[in-house]
């Protein structure tokens, strides 16, 4: 019974018809982080039988990342920048624009990684909607996303308490033994063209660093100043290696200008690079975390309150928290017995869920 004479509202009430559904999925990517984690997803959506529809924003190099996966897409709006009106603005036009694409589009179901227009534009016109959360300190996006979302995923290092304050029913809330990044690897091929790309030596260490989440409407510390330049100050004549840094906009090049350091011009696949890599310096969240995934050392330098993802993987000895520039200086320039840290990894990760599983069997319960 094809789907064009029955309507999908009806067939899920039909227990033999149930597992034929097809939906029309879909996924708003907002920043550049979340292009890993639902490249995999979409993956194994389409290779269900359903249909993709991809929207992003002007953000952060979104569009040329997007394209080099080969992910089709229509960018809508842009990121409002450091003003909080900015940021109210853009959003509200962003909503307003997604609102008359979306509402042509015949979605039976959102997913979205963070989006609060995501989230209120599905919750507006009436579209069950799957909310991936890992960020329980994103406060503002918290009470804008989570309260409208259908389902909340999120890492069981998140306290049930952490989401539901923010006005979502128990009920409502599927945590998983793990962290999204096990999503941005887990079709993973490594390939090292990035290599003649960037110019990398191979007779050198690499060491790749992102600076802090300057732009973040979560973020309170001196957009001005950031420790990844400190930490370059200090390992500017270290020989044997190389840093590759990653910045958050266009003006932050200057401040990396070392002799030792590489910024891509272009987008690079980064997980390739990171496998390759000796270290991973990050003051964000999702670079290190992906790293650790790699089973690549990763080092964070955020400044502010650590995620209770980010707690629990150092508590379990998956990553290192310093935000000294001389003992990270120092970090860096000892073996660390990177041995025993690579097969402690492995036995850990082992043993965790890949959210792309959760959010599959959340889309079956559901039945839209």
């Amino acid at each position: 019974m094809p789907r064009e004479t029955i309507k999908a509202e009806t067939l899920k009430y039909i227990p033999m018809y149930r597992h034929m559904i097809k939906m029309r999925v879909w996924i708003d990517i907002s920043n550049t982080p979340h292009v890993n984690f639902f490249k995999g997803a979409i993956k194994t959506l389409e290779s269900s039988g359903h249909e993709v529809f991809v929207t992003s924003r002007d953000f952060d190099g979104l569009s040329p990342l997007l394209n080099m996966h080969k992910i089709d897409h229509t960018v809508v709006g842009k990121h409002g920048g450091f003003c909080k009106k900015s940021k109210l603005v853009e959003s509200s036009k962003r909503i307003l624009e997604l609102s008359e694409i979306i509402s042509n589009q015949e979605i039976d179901l959102a997913l979205y990684k963070h989006s609060v227009e995501g989230a209120r534009v599905s919750y507006g016109l009436g579209i069950p909607s799957i909310c991936v959360l890992d960020n329980e300190t994103a406060v503002a996006q918290n009470k804008l996303m989570l309260p409208l979302s259908t389902k909340v995923i999120a890492p069981d290092a998140i306290s049930l308490e952490e989401i539901t304050k923010y006005g979502v029913d128990p009920t409502q809330v599927i945590r998983f033994n793990g962290f999204c990044e096990m999503a941005n690897v887990s079709d993973f091929k490594y390939d090292d063209s990035f290599i003649s790309q960037l110019g990398l030596s191979e007779d050198k260490l690499t060491i790749v660093m992102r600076p802090e989440p300057v732009k973040a409407n979560y973020y309170n510390g001196n957009k001005d100043k950031t420790i990844i330049r400190a930490i370059l100050e200090k390992t500017k004549n270290l020989k044997d290696f190389q840093f590759v840094v990653f910045p958050r906009f266009e003006e932050q090049k200057s401040v990396f200008n070392y002799d030792n350091v590489i910024i891509p011009e272009e987008p690079v696949d980064a997980l390739s690079l990171m496998s390759y890599s000796d270290l991973v310096i990050s003051a964000g969240g999702s670079m290190n975390r992906e790293a650790v995934a790699l089973n690549t050392p990763a080092l964070t330098t955020y400044p502010e309150k650590l995620l209770a993802v980010t707690r629990k993987m150092i508590e379990l000895g998956l990553k290192v928290h310093l935000l000294d520039p001389e003992k990270i200086t120092n970090f860096i320039e000892k073996d660390n017995n990177l041995e025993q840290y690579h097969e402690n990894n492995k036995k850990i990760i082992s043993k965790l869920e890949n959210p792309i599983d959760v959010i599959s069997r959340e889309i079956k319960i559901l039945g839209i």
